[in-house]
């Protein structure tokens, strides 16, 4: 009786000493702010990561095209700028 009487209340006061803020899952008790914290860190690693690659892989590279009128290519950006000074400037 002795033996049994121990273990139940043992058990019991651990039930009531576990964090408010604790799940159980499988019997292992995982802290719900850790998993917080850890989803938020994943989540802007993620956001950070896709930021830095966007940055990095246009940089330096200019599209270009195949120059109106000529067999050559020229810049894109430079020709959608205006247009007319590039056929003003063909005709020259």
């Amino acid at each position: 009786m002795g033996a049994n009487e121990s273990r139940g209340s043992s058990s019991s006061r651990n039930n009531k000493e576990r964090d408010e803020n604790a799940v159980d899952f499988c019997n292992h008790e995982v802290d719900v702010s850790n998993l917080v914290i850890a989803a938020v860190a994943v989540a802007g690693l993620a956001l950070l990561g896709f930021g830095l690659s966007g940055l990095f892989s246009g940089s330096g590279q200019r599209r270009t095209m195949k120059a109106p009128g000529r067999d050559s290519r020229i810049f894109r950006d430079d020709f959608e700028r205006d247009p007319s000074a590039y056929f003003r400037d063909l005709r020259k």
